[in-house]
């Protein structure tokens, strides 16, 4: 499975986070696609494949009580895309959890794209925001 982490971490840790993470490796079963940091500071974002609940566990256990986990399951939305195309053509045109037609469901979807957009957004002008008040 596909999982997204954001981990946040307090300013007064990140001199104990950066110790651990240079001598820190994943454990066998994870494979990490990428990671990123928060140029703004004490927030990092890592996608990877978990082959299990366990094998997830013993990687986020070293930095428990220092870190904050938020963990998603996540696709390609491409992926996601035709994955909801097969099953709109498997039930007649419906969307999950709606009993409208595929338009309407055309429709739900991509409200909710525009929506992430906004998201993005204000996530980009918080970063922004952010970024100017260090400086």
């Amino acid at each position: 499975m596909l999982l997204m982490d954001i981990i946040t971490w307090e300013p007064k840790d990140t001199l104990k986070i950066t110790e651990l993470y240079e001598n820190y490796e994943y454990p066998k079963g994870i494979k990490v696609i990428d990671e990123w940091t928060d140029l703004t500071g004490y927030r990092t974002f890592i996608i990877y494949e978990a082959e299990d609940e366990k094998t997830y566990a013993a990687s986020v256990l070293p930095f428990i009580g220092l870190c904050r986990f938020e963990t998603f399951p996540v696709m390609k939305l491409d992926k996601f895309m035709q994955m909801a195309q097969k099953f709109a053509e498997k039930t007649g045109g419906k969307a999950p959890g709606t009993s409208q037609a595929g338009e309407s469901a055309e429709k739900d979807i991509l409200q909710e794209i525009e929506n992430l957009e906004k998201r993005i957004e204000h996530l980009e002008r918080h970063s922004f925001i952010q970024q100017e008040d260090v400086t």
